[in-house]
């Protein structure tokens, strides 16, 4: 499945996503995904396949989704949890 976008302005986020607790933020977080992974690999590429450099991409991430912070929890826009809000970057709209 695709990450969806809900970029909009606070005042019209959409309300807390199924199945998790209302009450929360919308903002989003970045993530090891296709884009990050494709860097991975033209760094490995430019770098030579067994420096390890190409690793480096994933210490910054390059793909970003939405997701929804409550009661310390993190939670995707189908409400399924991710993670634990001190476990990952959340950049609030």
């Amino acid at each position: 499945m695709s990450p969806t976008k809900i970029h909009a302005k606070q005042g019209n986020m959409p309300r807390a996503p199924p199945g998790a607790p209302k009450g929360g933020q919308w903002g989003c977080i970045k993530y090891g995904g296709d884009k990050t992974a494709c860097l991975c690999v033209i760094l490995c590429l430019l770098t030579g396949i067994f420096s390890g450099c190409g690793m480096c991409a994933y210490l910054c991430p390059q793909d970003e989704k939405d997701a929804y912070k409550v009661n310390g929890q993190i939670y995707d826009v189908h409400g399924k949890k991710i993670a634990r809000a001190k476990d990952i970057e959340f950049y609030p709209y």
